[in-house]
């Protein structure tokens, strides 16, 4: 298996509704509602070229895996959106997806990045932890996740040093 991860592109249509599709149990944890059917112009949201978005899809010999955004909320904030197709799930694809992102907001210079997931949404709070978003806050089911690129970078660099022989 070798996973690419790139831009998402208009042309990524047909493949990111693949991934979605492949979701099925997922979705609920993915949309915080039942989807049932996705409607067109809302699947093009998500590849069209925007200035206020960065998006990112995973691949494997051009098996569409999973896809990540960024929709900047203002100047400083954006929120993550990740969703990794089901049977592509324990094989990095989303670690790939968020570490791609992640170092384009600070290439950016975005200051913070937030998600918001269902507490029962475990493959997530894995995945966000290991990748360095911390929880600022939870209200009933919802846990609100935050990163933070500088201090990020930081907590690598020191475990790094850690890591080093003496």
């Amino acid at each position: 298996m070798a996973i690419s991860v790139r831009p998402i592109r208009p042309s990524d249509e047909a493949a990111y509704r693949n991934i979605l599709e492949r979701t099925d149990e997922d979705r609920y944890c993915r949309f915080f509602h039942v989807v049932d059917h996705f409607d067109p112009a809302e699947v093009h949201r998500y590849v069209e070229e925007r200035s206020d978005t960065i998006g990112f899809i995973a691949l494997d010999d051009g098996v569409p895996l999973g896809s990540v955004h960024a929709v900047a909320i203002d100047a400083r904030t954006a929120e993550l959106a990740i969703v990794v197709a089901h049977d592509a799930r324990k094989r990095g694809v989303g670690r790939a997806l968020i570490e791609a992102l992640t170092a384009e907001i600070r290439r950016r210079g975005t200051h913070r990045l937030i998600a918001l997931s269902l507490s029962q949404n475990t493959a997530f709070a894995k995945l966000a932890k290991s990748t360095g978003f911390v929880i600022e806050r939870s209200e009933g089911a919802t846990l609100f996740w935050q990163y933070n690129p500088a201090a990020a970078t930081l907590a690598a660099q020191v475990r790094r040093a850690q890591e080093q022989p003496v």
